[in-house]
């Protein structure tokens, strides 16, 4: 009973923190590398790994194993594969920078709150009524009612531009006129925009944003329709609800600025006009030609 206690109470064995997960092509790989490894990795294939990590495993081996082959036999001194590692690296390092860059100058509180204070204008949004008159110049023949043409399009939009102007109840001309079902049904409201919307087209949004509150546009001819738009608000957002987005802003702005710097700075010395202002490539690049690939490894020495 004694020897029995003792063996319930001897201490569990020391569990290894880090332990090795797979020995491929003699590199051993520790639990935490292949994580980094797999997180590095698009969202596509961390889930592959995730989902069956002995087959991802498998796979990374046969790509290591390929790629020592490659190496062997100096494919990664060969063109095009010498250019194409160069660039890739190249452009990934770049890019790692400009990500680095981004957290060197932490953005404060206070940036945040001063640039809200400085650009108001660009997180406010228009809220608007709209009218919405269609047209047809080429209607199929055999319609069974005649769309309106662009030019009586035209002629209506500018008269309900002036019944407007003039006093009448813009909703009384919304239900009367517009041809767009889904705002016609909320006394033509339109859901709210922004200035830097990118789902508008910029000759609405510029027609939009000079007006002020109970202003119309003048009549805006898009393809396919007229808009007559009358500004009812600007609504401003709170801090709170924008600060997110005011963060990214001062980041770009300053990873802009820096790599502005940064392109004032690098020399590039053009010395081959003639080739450089010619639009077709080369039949055949000149220079010294790459390696050839290795040929087969020696045979071991006879005893």
């Amino acid at each position: 009973m004694a020897a029995g206690l003792a063996v319930a109470q001897a201490p569990a064995a020391a569990v290894t923190e880090d332990p090795v997960v797979a020995v491929i092509e003699g590199k051993a790989w520790k639990r935490s590398e292949v994580e980094r490894l797999a997180r590095s990795l698009p969202a596509r294939v961390q889930q592959n790994y995730f989902s069956d990590k002995k087959a991802f495993l498998k796979t990374l081996a046969l790509m290591t194993k390929l790629s020592a082959m490659a190496e062997a036999e100096g494919l990664d001194k060969q063109d095009p594969h010498y250019y194409t590692l160069m660039y890739n690296r190249n452009l990934y390092l770049a890019q790692a920078r400009i990500a680095a860059e981004a957290t060197k100058n932490p953005v404060m509180p206070a940036d945040q709150q001063k640039y809200y204070d400085e650009h108001k204008t660009e997180y406010a949004e228009a809220k608007v009524k709209v009218i919405f008159l269609g047209y047809n110049d080429t209607p199929l023949q055999g319609t069974e009612k005649k769309p309106m043409t662009g030019a009586e399009a035209e002629a209506l939009a500018g008269e309900i531009v002036k019944q407007a102007r003039g006093g009448t109840d813009f909703v009384e001309l919304v239900k009367k006129h517009s041809m767009d079902e889904e705002s016609k049904g909320k006394d033509g409201d339109f859901p709210q925009i922004k200035p830097g919307d990118t789902t508008i087209p910029d000759q609405i949004k510029a027609a939009i944003f000079a007006l002020k509150p109970g202003q119309v546009t003048d009549p805006v001819r898009q393809p396919g329709g007229i808009w007559v738009i009358k500004m009812v608000d600007y609504v401003t957002p709170p801090y709170e609800q924008v600060k997110d987005q005011i963060f990214t802003a001062i980041q770009d702005q300053r990873v802009k600025a820096w790599l502005q710097k940064m392109q004032e700075g690098t020399v590039v010395e053009y010395k081959d006009a003639a080739y450089l202002e010619s639009k077709q490539p080369l039949t055949q690049p000149p220079g010294v030609p790459m390696p050839a690939p290795a040929g087969p490894p020696p045979a071991p020495a006879k005893k």
